[in-house]
């Protein structure tokens, strides 16, 4: 059982050094310098996030940026001097028909 178990443990470290490599350069990708210098801090990470949960979906790469690009703009626009700001805390007004009860 022991060589079984060092066999196992050796296979698994390989599989590992497979996937690494290639999930850094994934990981790296994500944002541009173009990005990294246009977006601020938050939308970064709303962008990273976004592009990250589109493709483990199995969404294409260029399907992914979308996804990521809407994202952000949900929560930021680009203003008249050419940077991103925050649209702000979006506040739901409901216009509900106030009843009393009874008589």
């Amino acid at each position: 059982m022991t060589d079984i178990n060092v066999e196992q443990s050796e296979n698994q470290n390989n599989n590992e050094e497979q996937i690494s490599p290639e999930s850094k350069s994934n990981n790296a990708g994500v944002l541009t310098e173009e990005i990294k210098k246009e977006l601020p801090q938050e939308a970064q990470q709303i962008f990273a996030a976004a592009f990250k949960a589109a493709q483990s979906d199995g969404i294409s790469e260029e399907g992914a940026r979308q996804v990521a690009w809407n994202s952000v703009n949900n929560q930021y626009e680009k203003g008249a001097d050419g940077k991103w700001h925050s649209k702000g805390e979006v506040t739901a007004q409901h216009h509900k028909a106030v009843t009393s009860g009874g008589n």
